[in-house]
């Protein structure tokens, strides 16, 4: 055929033939082709490939969502009697699955809050398996310093996790800081339109094949369409988190400087706790960030159903800028003891900048903000 497409094909076939048994023995024993789609698929490889050479791995595996790209890399590295030491602020699913269901399975897990390295590091101290960061966290964008950790841990001998969701690979690159194992949430940045759900990891080559085989019993592969889609999403990854990062610095200014918010939560202010390490660590600050407006439950609720352009919903980092109270949905399966641990209060609101105009974002949370 002359010519050739320049968007590669979405490969819908669940299954694959062979013109004789001896090439399907080989797929089966050495993965030299496809034979089934939860095994492999050629939509998910492009995926695949692509996340691990923008992320500077060996390999990467493609999931159907974020919560099965981490219960599977979690699962492919425990065993009963093992030790996780995790930080406190971390998505509420990963908290939920670390402090429910490894203690079924005798995994000990210790969660310590992620800005008391030293106390981190003195855990590490007695015995760790997998130590898993998450950076920056949700819903207060706390940067964790990551290299004193990694360099730690790997001295007892332990895999280090990153979940780099929200910086995504264009903000951070976990790799420099000893990482072994990178997830991203796609449905967020990599996908970037609120119109898929899927997870990724990213490791090399050491421990890949466990994590296949993980991937490939659990089940939860990603879904070939949404590969596609995914893959869509990463082309323009690059020029979408350039504008949000610039959204988000002018507006993280802006509700600084407002009287009816309390505080703000950015790394990009000089005035966040974790300024500097995120100076260090990051080539940009993201375009989440959270502030807490002057108010109760009951004004903060206000205030959300009061935003035109900014839509209330749950989720982050598409195209299209989204605001929710953590209290409401992502942080509510937490108890108020563990949310008031973590910081997260009743008037906190999490706004995930997206690539509208700023001024007109500005404005919007002007307007919400007038009768608060």
């Amino acid at each position: 055929m002359k010519g050739k497409p320049i968007i590669p094909p979405v490969h819908l076939s669940a299954t694959y033939k062979f013109d004789n048994s001896d090439d399907l023995i080989d797929v089966v024993q050495n993965r030299s082709g496809y034979i089934y789609s939860r095994w492999d698929n050629p939509s998910v490889v492009a995926v695949e490939h692509a996340m691990a050479a923008m992320e500077g791995y060996d390999q990467a595996l493609g999931f159907g969502s974020g919560m099965a790209a981490i219960t599977t890399a979690l699962m492919a590295n425990v065993a009963a009697g093992s030790r996780v030491i995790a930080t406190q602020e971390v998505y509420g699913g990963t908290y939920e699955f670390l402090s429910d269901i490894l203690p079924k399975l005798n995994v000990a897990t210790v969660l310590l809050n992620c800005w008391k390295t030293q106390q981190i590091l003195k855990e590490i101290e007695n015995g760790v398996s997998i130590l898993y960061l998450e950076t920056p966290t949700n819903p207060l964008l706390r940067v964790v310093d990551i290299k004193p950790l990694a360099r730690a841990a790997h001295e007892k001998g332990a895999v280090v996790i990153l979940d780099s969701t929200f910086a995504s690979p264009i903000n951070q690159h976990p790799i420099d800081f000893g990482v072994d194992i990178v997830i991203h949430s796609v449905t967020k940045y990599l996908g970037g339109h609120h119109d898929i759900t899927a997870g990724v990891v990213c490791c090399n080559n050491r421990h890949f094949d466990t994590i296949w085989t993980y991937r490939k019993i659990l089940g939860g592969v990603m879904d070939p369409m949404t590969a596609f889609l995914a893959l869509r999403g990463i082309q323009t990854l690059e020029l979408r988190i350039q504008r949000q990062n610039e959204n988000a610095v002018k507006i993280a200014e802006f509700l600084d400087r407002h009287e009816k918010i309390k505080t703000v939560y950015y790394p990009g202010l000089t005035t966040h706790p974790d300024h500097d390490i995120a100076k260090r660590q990051m080539m940009g600050f993201g375009g989440m960030l959270s502030f807490e407006v002057n108010g109760d439950f009951d004004k903060t609720k206000h205030f959300m159903d009061r935003l035109k352009v900014i839509k209330l919903a749950t989720s982050l980092g598409g195209v299209t800028s989204l605001a929710n109270q953590p209290i409401t949905n992502t942080h509510a399966a937490l108890s108020p003891e563990n949310r008031a641990k973590a910081g997260i209060s009743e008037s906190l609101v999490r706004l995930s900048v997206g690539v509208e105009q700023v001024d007109i974002l500005i404005e919007d949370l002007k307007q919400a903000l007038e009768k608060v």
